[in-house]
């Protein structure tokens, strides 16, 4: 009888514990973590990197990076900004063979407003002595 109590108790601890992630898995976690975005719980980031952006990327290697971002945003409902970072550090993490897809800078100015760049100053002529 105690026997088989120790037995249900070291079953039901057994059974609670989280599962062990792995070095790419803690190499990737550490990277939202550094970010500074609330990634949620660990497994779930992990999950929807896998399952989300390399899943797509096994199915159609050419999906666009807009449509890669606006897949991890629905799964997520996370802004679209972490969402591109995420998606950028899942391909790095699980899938580098798709690391040739760059996510698109980050805009520096609101689209129709003036230029960040200031324009190249004319050339003055030059004389002849």
């Amino acid at each position: 009888m105690v026997t088989r109590a120790i037995a249900l108790i070291a079953l039901s601890v057994w059974l609670a514990a989280p599962a062990h992630a792995d070095a790419t898995d803690d190499a990737f976690i550490t990277n939202l973590g550094t970010s500074g975005m609330d990634y949620g719980a660990p497994d779930r980031a992990i999950q929807i990197a896998k399952t989300v952006v390399c899943a797509t990327l096994g199915e159609n290697p050419k999906t666009s990076n807009a449509d890669l971002v606006a897949k991890v945003t629905s799964a997520t409902n996370w802004p679209p900004l972490n969402a591109a970072y995420f998606t950028g550090a899942a391909i790095q993490a699980y899938c580098p063979q798709y690391g040739s897809l760059t996510m698109p800078p980050v805009p520096s100015r609101a689209p129709g407003g003036p230029s960040a760049t200031p324009s190249p100053s004319p050339t003055p002529p030059v004389e002849s002595a």
